[in-house]
């Protein structure tokens, strides 16, 4: 009995089961909701360029920005197509692999040791300072560029171990640290941390410091001078360089040194800081049952304690070093803890020299990829130097790591919210704007997402309303005025024409021909009408201006099977047609003087078991019905939007002003203006 339970205990899992126990952490992490979720942020140009704009579209948008790394999207994007689901499914598939590129080296800098590798890469896989694992099509290539740059290492490492293929491992090796540093910024100074891992490698078999320097400067070299020619052609040949950031800290040294100096030590210590245990702080903001709804908050409660279950078992049962009970810390440990210092320092070069701020939050928790290696090398070895027993250790990254997972689950749920906000905008305005005139410029409030805005969206409306145009030149372009007043949009009041540069494409618009919008959820969409939504104050002053300057003109009205369509691979299948359905088709009818059809919309949408989100919502009703002598029902609509806030007293005013010049003299028609007159008192503005 006695030796059964030593064998139980002795018992360990086989390591080619690890990859699998990294695959499940991802899958819980990052695709439980991957049928939900869609295209945010970047994802939109990029899929939109490689889709309508081709081959061609992809070398003019990365001409400038990354050229190299643009090669992989012309590879990718025919590929995979333009399914997002497709794309979820490839990024998580990079985290993984990436995350098994990191196991691997890691395992061959300490070969006696599995804990190191084996922990650092599960630190990494659900990190929880980035955020925007789920912008799929864009952060893929950068698990990429990163799998290449680990991959880099690891063939250095193994060039050192086995001398008989060291050519082979070399070539390897400087090639993919070509690819890693031609293509981006991210992860290039983390070249710097090979010397130090092969210095560790080196100390196994080089008993003295002079030994060991020699074997390092020597295995170093070949990547040191390809850093160094890749540093020269970034400074001297490569005329983008500084397109889109300029070497602000160089500039403020010139002027203020000592300043520039004190405030850069608190931003790197501030910044290393907030990259490590900043970012794993957050596992420990737990789900507000209220914002995050009943079933997600247990959703992900149960997924936590099944995650740290799992994972607890697994660490106790996978192979690791003889050293038990609380005994001096591992070996590794230290070593592990400064090289992850050194990585958190090195990291943050590329953003600290050009005063870009790092983050956990959208957009700029992106940095946050530069540090990913870092912070899981400390964590680690903060773990491995804790003096408790190994059981305890294991419950203690079981836990952490559940708890990040549940983390991205939460994220998971906010970026499906985006997605439906995103849906229900297209659908909404596709119902009231059948097709638009090329060159017209829609102007819409700061819409409630997190994770896209007006620059980004652009490349969606260009792929809804012009799904054939394969030119450099763009046919619409949606602004936040709030953003881009008197910045990218000139004034509104002069009439101009202007320009915007989408890198892979141009927009020539004209501010005589601007469409102004808002929506706000879970209000409709709407078209702003420039004879009243100027005198709304519920709306911003911004969005006043722009409705004062806007015309409906270029909204077009064709037959069915030739408005604007949206695939129900991007957007999902037609929405049911509740209010905000029958609401823009009767404003497209009232645009178009189609009164009885607005009245007929009005009788439908009002017997549905839905309501108007906003007041505003019932105009076009009161304007129908008043259009086919329903002077009664335009007068009860009146009265129940007043009801609602006399704040929309001046806007119903001058409805009623237009309704009065544009409709015949009758005797309801003056019984009842009398009446409105005395509910609105429009006479005293």
């Amino acid at each position: 009995m006695k030796a059964r339970l030593q064998r139980l205990f002795a018992f360990r899992l086989p390591v080619w089961t690890y990859p699998f126990v990294l695959l499940a952490l991802c899958t819980v992490s990052y695709s439980l909701m991957i049928r939900t979720l869609g295209y945010y942020w970047d994802d939109w140009p990029f899929i939109w360029i490689s889709q309508k704009l081709g081959s061609d579209g992809l070398i003019r948008y990365f001409s400038t920005n990354r050229p190299i790394w643009g090669l992989f999207f012309q590879f990718t994007t025919p590929l995979l197509g333009y399914e997002p689901w497709h794309w979820h499914l490839f990024a998580l598939l990079w985290r993984w692999i990436a995350a098994i590129v990191l196991w691997l080296m890691i395992r061959q800098v300490w070969p006696r040791y599995p804990q190191p590798a084996m922990w650092v890469s599960l630190f990494f896989a659900v990190y929880p300072g980035f955020q925007e694992q789920l912008i799929a099509l864009v952060f893929s290539h950068f698990f990429i560029v990163l799998s290449a740059f680990f991959a880099s290492i690891l063939f250095t490492i193994l060039a050192f171990r086995r001398p008989k293929h060291y050519l082979l491992f070399t070539l390897l090796a400087i090639l993919l640290s070509l690819g890693n540093l031609l293509s981006m910024e991210y992860f290039f100074l983390l070249e710097l941390l090979r010397p130090a891992l092969l210095w560790v490698v080196i100390t196994e078999s080089q008993p003295t410091l002079k030994q060991r320097f020699v074997k390092t400067f020597k295995h170093s070299l070949p990547y040191l001078l390809l850093f160094l020619g890749v540093v020269v052609w970034r400074a001297f040949f490569f005329s983008f360089q500084t397109t889109n950031y300029n070497m602000l800290l160089l500039d403020n040294l010139k002027t203020q040194p000592l300043r520039t100096i004190s405030n850069l030590v608190l931003t790197i210590i501030n910044d290393m800081f907030l990259t490590s245990f900043g970012a794993w702080e957050r596992v420990f903001i737990f789900p507000n049952p209220v914002e995050l709804g009943r079933r997600t908050t247990l959703a992900t409660i149960a997924l936590v304690i099944c995650t740290s279950v799992g994972l607890i078992f697994f660490l106790l049962l996978s192979p690791r070093s003889t050293q038990t009970g609380k005994q001096k810390s591992p070996p590794w440990a230290l070593p592990v803890l400064l090289i992850g210092l050194l990585g958190l320092f090195i990291a943050g070069w590329p953003y600290w020299l050009i005063d870009l701020p790092v983050s956990l939050d959208f957009p700029n928790s992106r940095v946050t990829l530069s540090f990913m290696l870092g912070a899981s090398m400390l964590m680690a070895g903060l773990l491995g130097l804790l003096p408790i027993r190994y059981w305890s250790k294991a419950a203690i990254l079981g836990i952490l790591l559940a708890l990040a997972a549940g983390v991205h689950f939460q994220n998971a749920n906010t970026f499906r919210r985006d997605g439906n906000v995103q849906k229900a905008l297209f659908w909404q305005m596709t119902w009231r704007i059948p097709a638009l005139k090329p060159g017209t410029s829609l102007l819409i409030n700061e819409l409630p997402l997190h994770y896209s805005t007006d620059n980004s969206l652009t490349a969606t409306l260009n792929w809804i309303y012009a799904p054939d145009n394969s030119s450099d030149r763009m046919d619409y372009y949606l602004y936040y005025p709030s953003m881009r007043l008197n910045v990218s949009l000139p004034p509104l009041e002069v009439k101009q024409s202007f320009e915007q540069d989408y890198l892979a494409a141009k927009f020539y618009g004209s501010t005589a021909q601007l469409v102004a919008l808002t929506f706000n959820p879970p209000g409709c969409l709407r078209v702003l009408d420039p004879q009243i939504e100027p005198f709304n104050i519920m709306l911003p002053k911004t969005m006043r201006y722009a409705a004062e300057h806007s015309t409906t003109n270029p909204i077009l009205n064709v037959q069915e099977g030739h408005a604007a369509a949206l695939q129900a691979e991007l957007f999902g299948q037609e929405p049911p047609h509740g209010w905000c359905y029958y609401f823009q088709k009767a404003d497209l009818a009232r645009q178009l003087g189609e009164w009885q059809q607005v009245a007929d919309l009005g009788d439908q949408a009002f017997a549905l078991d839905d309501y108007p989100n906003d007041p505003i919502e019932r105009l076009p009703f009161i304007e129908g019905y008043a259009h086919v002598s329903s002077w009664a029902r335009a007068l009860e609509l009146t009265q129940e939007t007043m009801q609602v806030t006399d704040l929309m007293q001046p806007l119903l005013c001058r409805l009623w002003q237009r309704i009065d010049a544009q409709t015949d003299s009758s005797a309801e028609k003056e019984v009842v203006l009398k009446e409105v007159e005395n509910l609105l008192q429009c006479s005293t503005q």
